[in-house]
Protein backbone atom coordinates (compact mmCIF):
# COMPACT_ATOMS: atom_id res chain seq x y z
CA UNK A 1 0.00 0.00 0.00
CA UNK A 2 1.35 3.41 -0.99
CA UNK A 3 1.64 5.85 2.13
CA UNK A 4 0.18 9.16 1.99
CA UNK A 5 2.06 12.24 1.99
CA UNK A 6 2.12 13.97 5.34
CA UNK A 7 -0.34 17.08 5.01
CA UNK A 8 1.90 20.41 4.93
CA UNK A 9 1.60 23.07 7.54
CA UNK A 10 -0.34 26.06 6.72
CA UNK A 11 2.24 29.08 6.07
CA UNK A 12 1.46 31.71 8.32
CA UNK A 13 1.75 34.65 6.55
CA UNK A 14 2.75 36.89 9.27
CA UNK A 15 5.64 34.35 9.54
CA UNK A 16 6.82 34.33 6.21
CA UNK A 17 6.21 38.33 5.62
CA UNK A 18 8.65 38.69 8.13
CA UNK A 19 10.91 36.41 6.73
CA UNK A 20 11.26 37.93 3.77
CA UNK A 21 11.63 41.78 5.90
CA UNK A 22 14.27 39.95 8.48
CA UNK A 23 16.24 39.10 5.20
CA UNK A 24 16.10 41.72 3.36
CA UNK A 25 17.41 43.73 6.68
CA UNK A 26 19.97 41.71 7.51
CA UNK A 27 21.24 41.63 4.15
CA UNK A 28 21.43 45.56 3.96
CA UNK A 29 22.59 46.15 7.39
CA UNK A 30 25.50 43.38 7.56
CA UNK A 31 26.59 43.05 4.25
CA UNK A 32 29.72 45.27 3.80
CA UNK A 33 29.41 46.72 7.26
CA UNK A 34 33.14 46.49 9.16
CA UNK A 35 31.91 46.19 12.47
CA UNK A 36 28.98 44.18 13.81
CA UNK A 37 25.67 46.01 13.51
CA UNK A 38 22.40 45.45 15.74
CA UNK A 39 21.76 42.38 17.71
CA UNK A 40 20.31 39.68 14.74
CA UNK A 41 17.41 39.35 17.66
CA UNK A 42 16.40 42.86 17.75
CA UNK A 43 16.18 42.73 13.93
CA UNK A 44 13.98 39.72 14.19
CA UNK A 45 11.49 41.16 16.18
CA UNK A 46 11.71 44.53 13.92
CA UNK A 47 10.23 42.47 11.16
CA UNK A 48 7.98 40.82 13.00
CA UNK A 49 6.54 44.56 14.02
CA UNK A 50 6.62 45.55 10.59
CA UNK A 51 4.99 42.67 9.54
CA UNK A 52 2.07 42.57 11.59
CA UNK A 53 1.66 46.49 10.88
CA UNK A 54 1.76 45.58 7.21
CA UNK A 55 -1.22 42.69 7.98
CA UNK A 56 -3.52 45.74 10.26
CA UNK A 57 -2.96 48.19 7.58
CA UNK A 58 -4.09 45.49 4.76
CA UNK A 59 -6.97 44.36 6.47
CA UNK A 60 -8.07 48.04 7.27
CA UNK A 61 -7.71 49.08 3.94
CA UNK A 62 -9.46 46.01 2.20
CA UNK A 63 -12.47 46.17 4.45
CA UNK A 64 -12.86 49.96 3.39
CA UNK A 65 -12.45 49.35 -0.24
CA UNK A 66 -14.77 46.33 0.01
CA UNK A 67 -17.62 48.07 2.09
CA UNK A 68 -17.26 51.07 -0.55
CA UNK A 69 -17.80 48.59 -3.51
CA UNK A 70 -21.05 47.08 -1.47
CA UNK A 71 -21.92 50.70 -1.23
CA UNK A 72 -21.82 51.11 -5.18
CA UNK A 73 -23.31 47.91 -6.23
CA UNK A 74 -25.99 47.21 -4.50
CA UNK A 75 -28.22 44.50 -6.22
CA UNK A 76 -31.42 43.87 -4.62
CA UNK A 77 -33.89 40.94 -6.34
CA UNK A 78 -36.59 43.92 -6.78
CA UNK A 79 -34.34 44.93 -9.30
CA UNK A 80 -35.45 41.92 -11.46
CA UNK A 81 -37.55 41.96 -13.93
CA UNK A 82 -39.50 38.74 -14.71
CA UNK A 83 -42.30 39.46 -16.67
CA UNK A 84 -40.82 41.02 -19.71
CA UNK A 85 -38.17 38.26 -20.52
CA UNK A 86 -40.97 35.69 -21.69
CA UNK A 87 -42.72 37.82 -23.78
CA UNK A 88 -41.90 37.58 -27.66
CA UNK A 89 -40.35 40.08 -29.47
CA UNK A 90 -42.44 42.16 -32.32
Amino acid sequence: MSESAAPQNAVDPIKDLARTIYIALAGNTYAGAPTGGPDPKALAMLAFKLSDAFWQADREINAVAIAEAKSVATFTAADLDFGTGSQPKK
